[in-house]
C-alpha cells in the first residue's frame, strides 16, 4: 500500500469515526454538559474537510498559512477545553490548589523538554502544542486523583493518551528530522494519527453509556 493511500484510508476513517462521535456526544446530551469540548471535536473534522477542499486551490504559501492558523486555533481550543475539564475537576476536588499547580508545573515540563531536544533541528518543536499536551496529562491525573465524575474522567483521559503520544512525537519528528531520517519522521506522524483515532473509538464507546 502507497502512502497516499495509506493517507487517505487514515484520513476517511479518521473523518467518519470523528463524526460518530459527534452524533453520540449530541444524542446523548453531553453538549449542553461539555459545550467546549463539543466544539473542539467538530473543529477538527471541519478544518479536515476545509484544508481537503482547498488543496491544490490555494498557493502553497496561503496553504500553509491556512493551516498554520488552524493549528493556531486547536491549540488555543485545547486550551479552553483544560480549562473547561478542570473547573469539572474543581468541583468535586479536595485539593483544590492543583488548579494553580498544574499550568505552572505544565509550563516546567514545557521548558525542560526544550532545553533536552535537538536545539537545531529543521522541525523545531511546538511550545504550545507541548504546553497543551502537558497539561492534558497533569489534567487527567489530577481527575484521577480526585475520582472525578465518569463523564470528566473519560474525557481526561483520552485528552491526555494522545497528549503523551504528542509529546514523544514531537520529540522523534524533531530528532528524526535533524538526522533526516524521512521513515522515521513519517512513522511518528502517523504514530500520533493513529492514537488519536484510537482516542475517539474509546470516546465513542465511553460516551454512549452517559
Amino acid at each position: 500500500m502507497t502512502r497516499l493511500a495509506i493517507n487517505d484510508a487514515l484520513w476517511g476513517t479518521s473523518l467518519a469515526l470523528q463524526c460518530a462521535l459527534l452524533a453520540v456526544v449530541f444524542v446523548r446530551g453531553l453538549a449542553r454538559r461539555l459545550p467546549c469540548f463539543t466544539v473542539l471535536l467538530a473543529f477538527y473534522p471541519l478544518r479536515a474537510v476545509v484544508l481537503f477542499v482547498l488543496f491544490g486551490h490555494l498557493a502553497t504559501p496561503d496553504y500553509a498559512g491556512l493551516n498554520d492558523w488552524l493549528s493556531l486555533a486547536g491549540l488555543l481550543l485545547q486550551l479552553v477545553v483544560a480549562v473547561e475539564i478542570g473547573a469539572k475537576i474543581f468541583r468535586v476536588a479536595a485539593r483544590r490548589w492543583a488548579a494553580w499547580v498544574i499550568p505552572v508545573a505544565a509550563w516546567a515540563g514545557t521548558m525542560l523538554l526544550l532545553a533536552v531536544l535537538p536545539a537545531r533541528s529543521p522541525v523545531p518543536p511546538d511550545r504550545l502544542q507541548m504546553f497543551c499536551s502537558l497539561t492534558m496529562v497533569l489534567l487527567w491525573v489530577w481527575a484521577l486523583v480526585e475520582r472525578a465524575p465518569r463523564l470528566v474522567s473519560s474525557v481526561a483521559v483520552g485528552l491526555a493518551a494522545y497528549g503523551v503520544v504528542d509529546l514523544m512525537a514531537t520529540g522523534g519528528k524533531a530528532a528524526a528530522a535533524m538526522h533526516r531520517d524521512a521513515q522515521s519522521f513519517a512513522a511518528w506522524s502517523y504514530a500520533s494519527s493513529v492514537v488519536y483515532v484510537g482516542v475517539v473509538v474509546f470516546w465513542i464507546f465511553a460516551l454512549r453509556s452517559e
